[in-house]
């Protein structure tokens, strides 16, 4: 049998185990896993033989967590810097919110065209859900393909920020009983926060600001812990799967787990700035975003023990690529930064390299549990036989310095420039084709598939 690729002298990366071994891909899908002796013995030829070196091999990531055009950004140039980010980094697909007040068929149908004709990476999509006739749009765009829905708690009033619209618990409780009505892999997403609270620190603390104040100071942990108490409500109340994203409290996560284990279907994720920063490591006004990084250490430890333990589920990069300009000062300035990039690099310099996490933990919060989570299995997140061909070689001993211009997104800072990371992408493979190799694009814009997630009504 003659192969497209084989990817030799590698170590195998799964949740479960690493090995020694080589690939052989064909059509876009991985065709064998094993040694490459008994391939050339079995009469199996490669166009191209890629020597791994003993490198990484891992499944590509999976972002859960991304905001192309955010805040303001025209969506194609967005989309087309936002996804050479993401293969940059070691993403081979990306799950993209669609924000609006229209009509979410109209938006998905619009925003599916843009990211096939100019995305890098495989995608999938959230719909956020802002109003009662979007709720009532939640049976077709499953059957279209769109099966996970966010709501956010805390963007109401003077929170809001276009092209978000209010909404209130109701509407909240509402749509996760319509998404309940659904099958897998059908599953709410929500922003945990109680923002009764921040109107009343904003009002304290903007007419009388105290020397060294912070964001989490103005959202304090307990906002978080709050909203997260009352999604589990919900979720328990209606049946409804639940996803809490970029967790950043050690309650939260306690919470969290212990309601796993009263049955209640919810997972958890986090984000690397939440693993690697406090509120006091960057610059308070480029640094701002929803939740905030927080002023004690117990809950980046807790986050990593999460990761260790099972009690967080997967990491997203929560990609909102806020420029300078969208940062004039403190109080004005609008929450979000880019972070596709950076993430796995991180991740691996900050927690493979120092003994945090093991880099089989990574395949599983980064690839698998994504991919499972949001019904992208097996042609996602996996390193298997007859699975897509989306593969990242890593190498574990290469540092790089992080430059803001040095990175794909269309940002201008970075929350972690100058920092020496060790542990680097150095191929990103999608459906067996090499996207990105040493930092350098290899296909152009639109090598994109949009990815249907269909959920059947409930009989």
């Amino acid at each position: 049998m003659n192969v497209d690729y084989i990817i030799s002298n590698c170590q195998v990366v799964k949740p479960a185990n690493t090995f020694h071994a080589a690939v052989a891909i064909k059509n876009g899908k991985i065709v064998l896993i094993g040694d490459q002796a008994l391939m050339a013995e079995s009469g199996i030829t490669a166009k191209n033989v890629i020597d791994a070196e003993g490198k990484y091999l891992l499944p590509g990531c999976i972002d859960p967590h991304m905001h192309v055009d955010w805040p303001d950004w025209e969506t194609v140039s967005a989309t087309r810097s936002s996804t050479k980010a993401a293969v940059a980094g070691g993403y081979t697909t990306v799950i993209n919110f669609l924000n609006g007040t229209d009509t979410l068929e109209e938006n998905f149908l619009s925003s599916k065209d843009c990211f096939e004709k100019n995305s890098y990476t495989d995608m999938a999509f959230h719909m956020a859900i802002f109003t009662d006739e979007q709720i009532k749009e939640i049976p077709r765009m499953a059957e279209l393909g769109v099966s996970s829905f966010k709501f956010f708690l805390p963007y109401r009033g003077s929170e809001v920020v276009a092209p978000l619209k209010g909404i209130d618990d109701g509407t909240i409780y509402m749509g996760l009983k319509e998404i309940a009505k659904l099958n897998a892999p059908a599953r709410a997403l929500i922003h945990c926060e109680n923002v009764e609270l921040v109107f009343k620190l904003k009002e304290k603390y903007m007419g009388n600001e105290p020397e060294g104040l912070t964001w989490d100071d103005v959202r304090p942990p307990v906002c978080e812990i709050d909203g997260v108490r009352r999604i589990l409500t919900f979720s328990e109340d209606t049946g409804c799967p639940v996803y809490v994203v970029h967790t950043s409290t050690e309650e939260a996560v306690k919470d969290m787990q212990q309601a796993k284990g009263n049955g209640i279907d919810v997972r958890t994720e986090t984000c690397v700035q939440y693993l690697t920063l406090m509120a006091t490591d960057y610059d308070r006004t480029l640094g701002k975003v929803n939740p905030p990084l927080r002023m004690d250490k117990r809950h980046l430890n807790a986050l990593w023990d999460g990761i260790n333990n099972g009690s967080v589920d997967t990491i997203g990069s929560d990609h909102a690529p806020c420029a300078r300009k969208h940062k004039p000062d403190f109080w004005s300035a609008i929450v979000g930064m880019a972070g596709i990039q950076t993430l796995l690099p991180v991740l691996l310099s900050e927690g493979v390299n120092k003994g945090r996490i093991t880099i089989n933990k990574v395949a599983e919060i980064c690839s698998y549990n994504v991919a499972k989570t949001f019904g992208l299995t097996p042609q996602k997140g996996l390193l298997e036989i007859g699975s897509d061909a989306d593969l990242i070689l890593v190498d574990l001993n290469k540092t790089v310095t992080v430059k803001a211009e040095d990175l794909y997104h269309i940002s201008d800072f970075s929350c972690f420039e100058g920092w020496e990371l060790t542990g680097s992408v150095d191929m990103t493979m999608i459906r067996g084709e090499i996207v990105m190799q040493n930092g350098k694009a290899m296909v152009e814009p639109g090598y994109a598939r949009f990815l249907p997630r269909v959920a059947a009504p409930k009989e």
